[in-house]
């Protein structure tokens, strides 16, 4: 059994992935396709496990972890009448997952 190792930067806030990362872990790739959770974390997650999939094309990978982490924030000006400044916080996770051919034993 080979394990492997992947990191996605996702523009969506620590806070609100955190929860799911236990429900994810110790799971098999394919249990991804069949979960319904707010629309943009459900499209990150089929995009996660795409790429999984397309990089060692195999669907027998099973998934160890599946650790969140809180990677970077960027500012966003957005320009108002009267000179005023309004300012967007964008927060950012990393997802690492850690992976395994095959099933689990």
């Amino acid at each position: 059994m080979l394990k492997n190792k992947l990191n996605f930067l996702l523009p969506i806030s620590f806070k609100k992935i955190f929860p799911y990362s236990k429900i994810l872990s110790n799971k098999p790739i394919m249990y991804y396709y069949s979960l319904f959770f707010y629309n943009k974390f459900n499209f990150y997650l089929k995009y996660i496990a795409d790429t999984i999939i397309n990089n060692y094309k195999n669907k027998n990978i099973f998934i160890i972890n599946f650790c969140v982490g809180c990677k970077k924030i960027s500012k966003k000006i957005n320009y108002r009448a009267k000179g005023r400044v309004n300012f967007f916080i964008k927060k950012h996770s990393i997802i690492t997952i850690k992976f395994k051919y095959g099933k689990k034993n």
